[in-house]
């Protein structure tokens, strides 16, 4: 039995939509085609020689990985060079790749989540929150006539979630006045007289990333040449929080630090890791970033981490650990994203049946430790 290798990505992006990828970031098809049967997946962390030649033994049709395979543009692919190679033995074994990237790692339930469960945090919420979840207040005004049409419309797009409620609105009575110019083909009023018309203004609560789908579709049905609206930045403290990179969160009882370490070991499957700065005499906040996290030491310090886990943490980001009087454990970029293949592996099986996974057994840590 096989899938559309469409419904596999629609899957994975249910769960990590693309828009929470960072700018840089090259997520989804890097080779292939989305109309592709798909019976067989290989997930990987990286894609590399030894695991394209993976995927040709265990006969996939598809390789997910969490790094993508292209970064950024490809001005020639020459079978010659090893990444090359690589795309002309993907094509012509017909087998397609896709990556989850940041978008997996900013989902509420991406792999700072998955992780965070692994080392028993609770009561997560993102260390960095996503711009996307910034809530803002979105005031149309209409003439009355077309009220419920917008409303309608605005309610279909997802707009007016205040906790457990949808199509929340607020809708007030005014007196709009415009003068339409030469040239101008005003749905009420004349050209070159000011008029006066009864008008609802209508309020709302949409997301950052509702912003441009929701004002299109609205400017669809209205009916005015200029849609007058207004949007308004809400708060920080009324924001969803719900994705974002990294996670922060309360362990069930403190721990020493002896004993977090080896929660870290054992929840990762690590022989050893690094820590810098000086370690508090109990763990009970812990915060965390998968892959290279350095940049968010002083958030975390910021939002009172007893300990952060991350990966990369070169000489002078120790310093500043030390400096902050934070205590940071570096798991390794490979260490705290290897999981990776299991959160994949749950949402491939649970949304697509008939499909089988199978994890690579070629992922391996560039660095080496002697």
């Amino acid at each position: 039995m096989s899938v559309k290798s469409s419904q596999i990505f629609e899957a994975i992006e249910k769960v990590a939509p693309k828009y929470l990828a960072e700018q840089w970031d090259n997520p989804g098809l890097q080779v292939g085609s989305y109309r592709q049967d798909v019976s067989r997946v290989l997930l990987a962390l990286d894609v590399t020689k030894d695991v394209v030649e993976e995927a040709l033994d265990k006969h996939v049709d598809l390789i997910v990985s969490h790094h993508p395979f292209i970064f950024n543009g490809v001005k020639s692919i020459c079978a010659d060079d090893e990444k090359g190679g690589q795309i002309f033995t993907l094509v012509k074994n017909n087998i397609s790749l896709y990556a989850a990237h940041t978008n997996l790692d900013s989902a509420e339930l991406g792999l700072n989540d998955y992780i965070a469960d692994q080392l028993g945090i609770q009561d997560k919420k993102p260390l960095d929150p996503s711009p996307r979840d910034q809530l803002y207040k979105l005031v149309i005004y209409t003439p009355q006539s077309h009220s419920d049409r917008i409303l309608k419309v605005l309610g279909e797009s997802g707009a007016g979630y205040v906790g457990k409620y949808s199509h929340c609105t607020f809708r007030t009575v005014g007196k709009g006045t415009f003068k339409p110019l030469q040239g101008a083909r005003p749905f009420l009023g004349k050209v070159d007289e000011i008029a006066t018309v009864p008008e609802d203004r209508i309020e709302t609560i949409i997301d950052g990333q509702m912003i441009k789908t929701i004002v299109r579709r609205v400017k669809n049905v209205h009916p005015y040449e200029e849609m007058a609206y207004d949007l308004f930045p809400m708060d920080d403290s009324l924001n969803r929080e719900s994705n974002g990179l990294g996670k922060i969160g309360e362990l069930a009882e403190a721990v020493t630090p002896e004993a977090f370490i080896d929660r870290v070991k054992n929840a990762l499957k690590l022989k050893t890791v690094r820590t810098a700065g000086n370690p508090p005499q109990k763990i009970n906040r812990v915060a965390l970033c998968t892959g290279s996290g350095s940049e968010f030491i002083g958030l975390a310090k910021i939002k009172k981490a007893d300990v952060y886990v991350t990966g990369d943490i070169r000489y002078h980001e120790a310093q500043k650990a030390l400096e902050n009087n934070l205590w940071v454990i570096d798991a390794g970029h490979f260490g705290t994203e290897k999981m990776v293949v299991f959160l994949l592996k749950n949402i491939i099986d649970r949304q697509c049946d008939g499909v089988e996974t199978f994890i690579s057994e070629k992922m391996k840590d560039f660095i080496e430790i002697h």
